[in-house]
């Protein structure tokens, strides 16, 4: 997992940046493999924008957030990536080649209650 934390018109601090850190990884557990992160932290007029660039598994994903506390941003960008990589994998799961043969089959497959004969 790479990440790279880019600072503009603002002065880096370690605590925002391991805070970035602790959001990514939370993204990270919902992809299968590393991911590679840009974040870029800035001020633009009165305020804090946060950008981010992730790529994993050949996709990217970008997203922009703007408010009036840094971490707030930090919060919603990262939330605006999860929700594009929850929409990928919903995506994926529902074009799954096959995966309407495995529901029908799974459907025909209803056990049958053997009673008593006489």
């Amino acid at each position: 997992m790479g990440i790279a934390i880019t600072f503009r018109h603002l002065a880096p601090s370690d605590p925002l940046k391991e805070y970035v850190h602790e959001k990514l990884e939370r993204v990270q557990k919902y992809l299968r493999h590393p991911l590679d992160a840009h974040v870029t932290l800035y001020t633009e007029r009165h305020q804090h924008v946060a950008e981010v660039s992730l790529s994993s598994e050949g996709r990217h994903y970008q997203a922009r957030h703007d408010s009036e506390d840094m971490y707030k941003s930090v919060d919603l960008v990262i939330d605006k990536v999860e929700h594009q990589i929850a929409r990928h994998h919903d995506a994926v799961a529902r074009n799954k080649k096959g995966g309407e043969a495995l529901r029908a089959a799974d459907a025909a497959e209803v056990p049958v209650d053997v009673g008593e004969t006489d």
